[in-house]
């Protein structure tokens, strides 16, 4: 059964991202020349967010790279620790989100209280109510026996429609998050 992650540690892994990006900031600030490599800010990014993380690690000496092939932008982030905690799965899905998400991937909102549910369904273009909530809007997780995990995560995504869902995802052996399923709670006519 996944533990309920809580609320104090929901805020601050956000708070560590926002550290990690006020990290890079500073430092692409010092490092800036005209010559860096369109990876550099990037990497700067990557590898500040493992340095603020608490429960997801690099290994000694090791970074964050990114590969350029024509268009793409592709993070290749070395075999990281994560430890054997429900906050650490959420801590490391939502690194890897943020790592992706600035190589043009856009991520999608965590929806951890009621005041932010109410406010992603204020912000809607015509909210339906799909399921009424039962239980927690917190992530939960849970670590097996065979190395691998789940996450289950709130979010509120604007594609075409605007969705709040809660997204089920899976932790295997060779830290690929899959996507499982998920339970659609409402959803809107539009983006912000």
């Amino acid at each position: 059964m996944p533990t309920i992650i809580t609320l104090d540690d929901v805020l601050w892994i956000r708070g560590s991202l926002v550290r990690a990006h006020e990290l890079a900031n500073a430092r692409f600030r010092e490092a800036f020349r005209p010559d860096l490599p369109p990876t550099a800010y990037l990497e700067m990014l990557a590898n500040a967010l493992f340095e603020t993380a608490q429960g997801v690690h690099l290994p000694a000496n090791g970074r964050v790279t990114y590969a350029i092939d024509g268009t793409a932008i592709a993070p290749k982030i070395p075999h990281v620790t994560i430890e054997r905690t429900p906050a650490a799965v959420f801590e490391y899905w939502l690194l890897t989100s943020e790592i992706n998400a600035s190589a043009g991937w856009s991520m999608t909102d965590v929806i951890a209280t009621p005041a932010e549910y109410d406010a992603a369904l204020r912000g809607m273009q015509q909210p339906q109510l799909v399921r009424a909530l039962v239980g927690s809007l917190l992530p939960a997780a849970e670590w097996r026996e065979d190395g691998t995990a789940s996450l289950e995560v709130t979010l509120y995504t604007r594609a075409q429609e605007e969705r709040i869902e809660r997204r089920h995802l899976m932790l295997d052996t060779a830290q690929e998050l899959h996507f499982h399923s998920r339970e659609l709670l409402a959803e809107g006519l539009g983006g912000r």
